[in-house]
């Protein structure tokens, strides 16, 4: 963990003249503000002004109906962690930091998603008694732009030498520029679609982890831009193709490293209070994944019979359900395998240990784990089970999260900005008229 003093040394090492100071917003966009190093001390003592309206905005950059932060509620203050440091090797002399967001008194702001993400931790460690680890892993495409549409940038398949071969000056630089901004990339694969890749970032502190993702989502897409290429992390680019989702692999350890969710003597591996936080996840899961999956195109991707989680489910090494524990070689810990690229990573990481950890505390059990392709039983069959389906849109997932009392609890006031943020979002999709619509309709009526 870098300190103020050592981000000052490696500023004047590497001639670093400017400054990204940022924080990720509700609509999970990342907000930039780039100042001189001049202004370094300044920015860690009393951070960088930001319009507090800015949270009201939704994803298209288009300010709510009723928001929570008006043009009124005046600013808050971004205070840079040094221990975000990141050195940005495809931009000129420039660094980046990730920010707690603070009021005028120097107080954390209420509405600051990171802040949140810590609270949350500190009361999870103090319950749990070990530290809580995350590893973040990422399904993404790289395009290309052909007489104006965007297609894969190339047409290999699944795990192919030739996917990795092809796009090798891309993956090269982009894990340059992750080791220049201290992040550890654990593996890469070609993944099902063509030009669609997988990367596995390592396990760390939940926080560090969070913060890392942030920075991976961004270099991901500008690393591409530098290549001719449009990176993204979008879950259904292309409906014939398979969709991109995000994994989050959950632990425990104490401190001397030991796995506190392992029971090498229990058939699945995990000790009773491993059980207890899958119930916490299990109760939550439908508000876990209207968390995870925030967008109105992350529900093209979230349907049965996919390879996409869309049932309530856990199950040890089965990679049809929601929440997969992983085999006893590999350690015992979780997936949650219903998110995607479009989320805020510290309100994912909030709200899975916050389910987790009510799991704990009211010592909840999950029903019997699935050992088959519960994506493909019928909806008699999901009944007869009592196996409940993930939400099918972006608004069943709000309806989901809106009646969800302790998501509103442990995110406060983010809680129902978010809703109202995601509401805004679909009711803007709902009303555009697409191209496929004009083109395919307007011959049939």
């Amino acid at each position: 963990m870098l300190t103020k003093e050592e981000v000052i040394e490696l500023i004047k090492k590497n001639n670093i003249k400017f400054l990204d100071i940022g924080y990720m917003d509700y609509a999970s966009l990342s907000r930039i503000r780039t100042v001189h190093v001049d202004q370094l001390e300044s920015l860690f003592e009393n951070g960088l002004n930001f319009y507090g309206g800015m949270m009201s905005f939704n994803g298209f950059d288009e300010p709510i109906p009723n928001p929570t932060y008006g043009i009124e509620g005046g600013d808050f203050f971004a205070v840079p962690d040094p221990s975000t440091f990141a050195i940005l090797p495809h931009r000129k002399d420039t660094a980046r930091m990730y920010c707690d967001l603070v009021n005028e008194n120097g107080d954390a702001w209420f509405g600051c998603p990171r802040q949140t993400l810590k609270k949350v931790l500190k009361e999870a460690e103090e319950v749990l008694g070990g530290k809580m680890h995350m590893a973040f892993e990422q399904e993404a495409y790289l395009l290309r732009e052909v007489d104006g549409n965007l297609v894969t940038a190339d047409d290999t398949h699944c795990f192919s030498i030739e996917g990795i071969q092809l796009q090798e000056k891309f993956l090269h630089e982009f894990v340059d520029a992750m080791e220049a901004a201290r992040i550890g990339v654990e593996k890469i694969s070609s993944e099902y679609g063509p030009g669609q890749y997988e990367i596995n970032l390592k396990h760390k502190p939940a926080l560090k982890a969070a913060d890392e993702q942030v920075n991976f989502m961004q270099l991901f897409k500008q690393v591409a831009l530098n290549n001719g290429l449009v990176g993204t992390l979008l879950p259904k680019p292309f409906d014939h193709l398979s969709g991109s989702g995000l994994h989050v692999h959950i632990s425990m350890s104490d401190n001397q490293g030991r796995n506190l969710f392992e029971n090498l003597d229990d058939p699945l591996g995990l000790t009773e209070q491993a059980y207890y936080f899958v119930g916490g996840l299990m109760k939550h899961a439908r508000s876990l994944v209207a968390i995870g999956a925030p967008s109105v195109n992350s529900y093209k991707r979230l349907y049965p019979g996919s390879f996409a989680p869309s049932h309530v489910s856990y199950g040890i090494g089965n990679r049809s359900v929601l929440i997969r524990v992983t085999e006893k070689r590999r350690g015992s810990r979780f997936e949650f395998r219903g998110a995607d690229g479009t989320c805020n990573p510290y309100m994912l990481a909030t709200a899975l240990i916050a389910a987790g950890l009510e799991g704990v505390k009211n010592k909840i059990k999950p029903n019997d784990p699935v050992d088959y392709d519960v994506g493909m039983i019928s909806l008699e069959e999901t009944k007869k089970k009592n196996i409940e389906l993930v939400p099918s849109s972006l608004e069943e997932a709000m309806d989901e999260l809106e009646s969800n009392q302790l998501m509103a609890k442990v995110l406060g006031p983010i809680w129902k900005e978010f809703i109202s943020v995601k509401r805004s979002e679909a009711a803007k999709v709902a009303r555009h008229v697409t191209h496929w619509e004009r083109n395919t309709l307007t011959q049939r009526f």
